[in-house]
């Protein structure tokens, strides 16, 4: 089923909404900015290969730029076009992204550029358009089309994209008056007393929340 063009996609949103989370994981803690003593301008764009491979850095670059792939693909495929383009698309973006994120931590002092880190988080992209593209083809985005138009309004999407993400800031959110409150720390706290004393205490950490605002 091809979508019928009602309207921009919460995939749209949530691809943004994705992206700006990468832009934050790769550039944090944003300082303190400085040009590398020595390093002409021309080397900037060359990123160099890591010395050394950390198991959890391998696979949080690989599988990090996965659901950025396959919303990006989505949101093209929703916009109605062909699906070569919206894969080429989904293809460009992530390692466009993640070219230019690399390159910008050459001036973030607590953050190593990586060419290691680019084909990781190219490779995610590349998979999550695959993934796209297995969903077009086998008509679960079509389906969804189908469901979403006949359950929702029109020009809704930045609603559902909310609504998709409103379970996640549920885990952490801003300790302000009438907000939800920090109740995953209080839970994780819950359980670590629970296995007091037993040897899977430890298997549980603590997280450091904030309290609530008293008022």
């Amino acid at each position: 089923m091809k979508p019928s063009g009602r309207g921009p996609s919460s995939a749209s949103w949530l691809a943004l909404g994705y992206a700006l989370l990468v832009v934050y994981a790769s550039l944090y803690p944003f300082g303190p900015w400085e040009w590398p003593a020595g390093l002409p301008w021309q080397q900037l764009l060359r990123l160099p290969w890591p010395k050394y491979w950390g198991q959890f850095d391998v696979w949080a670059n690989a599988l990090g730029y996965v659901p950025l792939g396959f919303l990006l693909f989505a949101a093209a495929w929703r916009a109605s076009l062909p699906t070569w383009l919206a894969a080429l698309l989904a293809l460009l973006g992530p390692a466009l992204l993640a070219y230019g994120l690399e390159v910008t931590q050459y001036l973030v002092a607590k953050r190593v550029p990586s060419l290691g880190d680019w084909v990781l988080n190219s490779s995610g992209g590349v998979l999550g358009a695959v993934l796209g593209v297995v969903a077009s083809v086998s008509g679960l985005l079509g389906r969804w089309t189908l469901w979403r138009e006949r359950g929702f309004q029109d020009r809704c999407a930045g609603a559902l994209a909310l609504l998709a993400l409103w379970p996640l800031g549920l885990l952490f959110p801003p300790p302000l008056p009438l907000a939800q409150g920090q109740f995953l720390p209080a839970v994780v706290e819950f359980v670590h007393n629970l296995l007091a004393q037993t040897p899977w205490a430890d298997w549980v950490p603590l997280l450091a929340g904030q309290r609530a605002s008293p008022v």
